[in-house]
């Protein structure tokens, strides 16, 4: 078994050539991160709100996730912009996003004006705990958040990373967030998650949950089984928030590439704003051009005819080779790899958030022997995707990461 490898923060500040090698093993295309400032919106326009749900929140389509930056600056134009949805979780940076996102809503003193949601118990987080140990780390952990974010409660409050049916009705974590409802600390409680269908499913069928937060892109166009679990949650009135939905980037660089590297970004926030279900998506942000490219769509969903021709273009949807975290790849694999969560930790690694701690947290998250080390064992990856996922390549070139931050 390969020797696991302690991260911290420290790492990747006194690391950078390293990730910035590790980084150029899979660059994306331009086109999905233009710097290209966006025009402000014409005065007198609105931004477009939806309400989440039946929670009687109602938030800007277009929202911020974590930012990819330390910058308290990004929350503050992010606000002056037109955001009003902050998201975060209590694992981000160790509790240092929360810090930081608490700390820009104070001194900007509009909590009452803006919706903050945060998660909290994430699988690597609730390893080897039973329900009742896992109920108190839930309300431990929450109330540390709520110290982080320097108020009394939060608008949304999720149980995090949930991919396992089993791990949504646990007792511990639901009635914790049910008690943090109750007690006025959260007004709304939901679940995030990335093997969406089945988790979908099974909020559809307790009941509990007010909103759910989970990848939704354009490559999931012809996925049947997803968006019928989509369209049940959203007759039963549960608000729907998307991630991911920028895709990543196509895996080779300039594939397929549109001439304009703004149309491309904002032809697939637009494809996932044009399903009414969805009340909003979060976005990292990583500059301010980068918000400003965002906020745009939320004033006006008309696509361009540029953008039209973006999303007819199948050769590009499929170059995005976006894992569905269906999990169909895993009987694939002869070692049991748990390959749905490498995938993740590479999208994290080269794609979405590379230089930050969420490659090396998915990573710990799988179990003894299902990671790289059951990768190891193979000289050719025989497993394969029922999308359009190149599994084997992707494999590669995590492996060279991991190489490459290691030493």
């Amino acid at each position: 078994m390969q020797k696991k490898h302690p991260w911290t923060r420290r790492d990747f500040i006194a690391k950078p050539a390293a990730l910035l090698a590790a980084s150029q093993l899979m660059r994306p295309s331009s086109f999905l991160i233009a710097e290209a400032a966006t025009p402000a919106p014409a005065a007198g326009k609105k931004i477009i709100t939806r309400t989440l749900g039946k929670t009687g929140i109602e938030v800007p389509i277009v929202s911020m996730g974590e930012p990819e930056n330390d910058s308290p600056g990004i929350v503050r134009r992010a606000y002056e912009l037109g955001i009003r949805h902050f998201d975060t979780a209590a694992e981000y940076q160790e509790g240092k996003n929360e810090k930081l996102l608490g700390a820009a809503i104070k001194d900007l003193g509009v909590r009452k004006q803006v919706t903050i949601a945060t998660k909290v118990l994430a699988s690597s987080q609730r390893k080897a705990l039973n329900s009742e140990q896992a109920g108190k780390k839930f309300t431990e952990t929450f109330e540390a958040s709520l110290r982080n974010l320097q108020t009394d409660y939060v608008d949304v409050l999720y149980f995090h990373q949930v991919d396992d049916v089993a791990d949504l009705s646990m007792e511990g974590p639901l009635n914790a967030m049910l008690k943090a409802k109750k007690e006025g600390k959260a007004r709304a409680i939901g679940v995030s998650m990335h093997n969406s269908e089945p988790i979908l499913n099974e909020v559809a069928r307790l009941g509990v949950h007010d909103v759910v937060l989970f990848p939704f892109n354009c490559t999931m166009a012809t996925d049947q089984k997803l968006l019928s679990a989509i369209e049940r949650v959203h007759k039963q009135g549960v608000g729907i928030v998307a991630m991911k939905t920028a895709v990543g980037g196509p895996q080779k660089a300039g594939e397929h590439a549109p001439a304009t590297t703004g149309a491309a970004r904002t032809a697939l926030l637009k494809w996932v704003l044009h399903h009414p279900a969805v009340s909003t998506l979060i976005s990292a942000f990583g500059s301010y051009d980068h918000i400003e490219q965002n906020v745009s769509v939320a004033y006006d969903l008309t696509l361009t005819e540029e953008e039209k021709k973006i999303l007819a273009d199948k050769k590009l949807i499929a170059s995005l080779e976006f894992c569905h975290q269906c999990h169909q790849c895993t009987g694939t694999c002869p070692n049991g790899a748990d390959i749905p969560t490498l995938m993740r930790t590479h999208m994290y690694a080269l794609q979405y958030y590379p230089g930050t701690g969420h490659p090396h947290e998915t990573l710990a998250s799988i179990s003894a022997g299902r990671g790289l080390e059951a990768c190891a064992k193979c000289e050719t990856c025989t497993a394969s995707c029922a999308w359009t996922v190149n599994i084997p390549r992707k494999i590669k070139q995590l492996q060279a990461w991991q190489q490459i931050v290691q030493a």
